[in-house]
């Protein structure tokens, strides 16, 4: 999306007619130095005119003048509008015109309004150098603390700032051999610094190529390049072991275990953790969720908690009253809402497959929640992956996935949860679940009807 100034008109390429700050003259341009405000890398030159900030974000590939201008002004305080005039923030979208060329975002620190698009010949011509830029797989602190003028670009392993692996890396070193969890968090760190080199050094190679054409690449100088590669490609691991991976790092409640989770998280979502969406259950609703209310446990108080617990916390958590319980038979965290006003509301996790061997005895639908009952008489939540939800009594998604379920729990009662491109359940099942009241129970009989008409 374009930004311009004080409403000037577009010149047809994204950049505002109406001279800004970095388009007015000014004496000789000096380096400073480089200083780490906030989440920001700032590189500063000094003017006759003030000072100049050429920002790259550290935790992300873009970021807003504004937002940098206003960790400026509380690290800097009164004193900002002497230290810098201009800030020009380095992303990773590229220009519309020419796009293997990064943005450059400015906003005039004195009376600026709003922030403008500015092109890298722009501020070369300010500074009097082409300015340098490092891609977001290269942001490295050390790196850019070190850059002056003139200096070749530094070689920098290339990793995705948004998914750091030093988490992986530590916590696979410390595994014994065999470790599934090892194995997983060696092959996720590989498989960041691959993506992060291949990708990188495509965008360099296009670049080159637009500078050598004379387009606005050719007034930028790189701050690092990718190191080279001395792997191949990382093979990944089975399902079973990156599952197995998984379990054993979200039972755990230490530091480095969290920050793993938390690369999971950013990553993929936790694809291949064992639980899935998280759901709201009302034990005064039905006998059904009371049933399944009354075998929990209160969470252990004395240790921090799992990363499970953490996550479950962190993202459903509403006051500091609420109570994480734990639910033994499925092995998850259960959130119990602020017990003090007398609500009954549980938050807990679903699970992508039922770590059990016995069938699918029936089928409960109550108070819009969906359960399993088993022949050995266990309730369990029905399987369910974040984002790809289950229901019932309409025509929608949610019933189709839960028909789609249903159909293969009946032959497999550890079947996963269902994933967006498999196969349509049988019609009639469908047209069962669709029509369903807002409380019943389908056996395992009615169940197998339905399925075969």
């Amino acid at each position: 999306m374009t930004l311009f100034t004080r409403n000037a008109p577009d010149d047809g390429n994204g950049h505002a007619n109406q001279q800004q700050w970095l388009q007015q003259p000014a004496g000789k341009a000096v380096f400073d130095r480089a200083e780490f405000i906030d989440r920001y890398a700032v590189l500063r030159w000094d003017t006759d005119r003030g000072g100049v900030a050429l920002v790259h974000s550290l935790v992300d590939g873009n970021a807003a003048p504004k937002t940098v201008t206003s960790a400026l002004r509380r690290h800097h305080g009164a004193r900002l509008a002497d230290r810098y005039a201009c800030v020009v923030v380095a992303q990773t979208s590229t220009q519309v015109n020419q796009p293997w060329v990064p943005d450059l975002q400015a906003y005039d620190v004195d009376g600026g309004d709003q922030p403008y698009y500015t092109t890298w010949a722009e501020l070369a011509a300010l500074l009097g150098q082409p300015a340098p830029y490092w891609f977001h797989a290269l942001r490295d602190r050390d790196s850019i603390a070190a850059w002056r003028p003139g200096a070749p670009p530094a070689v920098v392993p290339a990793h995705d700032i948004a998914t750091p692996v030093t988490a992986l890396t530590e916590l696979a070193a410390d595994e014994p051999d065999g470790s599934p969890a090892a194995e997983l968090c060696w092959y996720l760190a590989r498989e960041v610094r691959h993506r992060g080199h291949s990708s990188t050094t495509r965008y360099i190679a296009e670049l080159r190529k637009n500078a050598a054409d004379g387009g606005d690449g050719a007034h930028l100088v790189l701050g690092a390049v990718p190191a080279s590669l001395l792997r191949p490609a990382p093979e990944e691991p089975t399902e079973m072991v990156r599952r197995a991976g998984w379990l054993s790092i979200t039972e755990r409640r230490d530091v480095l275990a969290h920050r793993v989770a938390a690369f999971a998280q950013r990553w993929d979502g936790g694809r291949d953790w064992h639980t899935g969406a998280v759901v709201s259950v009302r034990p005064e609703a039905c006998a059904t969720a009371r049933e399944w209310a009354r075998r929990l446990v209160p969470a252990d108080a004395d240790q921090p908690p799992t990363v499970l617990e953490k996550v479950l916390l962190d993202n459903d958590r509403r006051a500091d009253s609420d109570v994480l319980l734990h639910d033994p038979v499925a092995g998850v965290p259960v959130l119990q809402r602020d017990p003090d006003t007398g609500a009954t509301d549980l938050s807990t996790c679903t699970l992508q497959r039922l770590p059990t061997r016995s069938p699918l005895a029936a089928l409960v639908l109550s108070a819009g929640i969906c359960w399993i009952r088993t022949e050995d008489q266990t309730l369990w939540l029905a399987p369910e992956r974040d984002g790809w939800g289950i229901g019932y009594g309409y025509s929608g998604n949610g019933c189709l996935t839960l028909a789609r379920l249903v159909d293969v729990l009946l032959d497999d009662i550890s079947a996963p949860a269902v994933r967006p491109d498999d196969p349509a359940a049988p019609r009639a099942l469908f047209e069962l679940l669709r029509d369903a009241p807002g409380t019943v129970t389908y056996t395992r009989a009615q169940l197998l009807a339905a399925r075969g008409k």
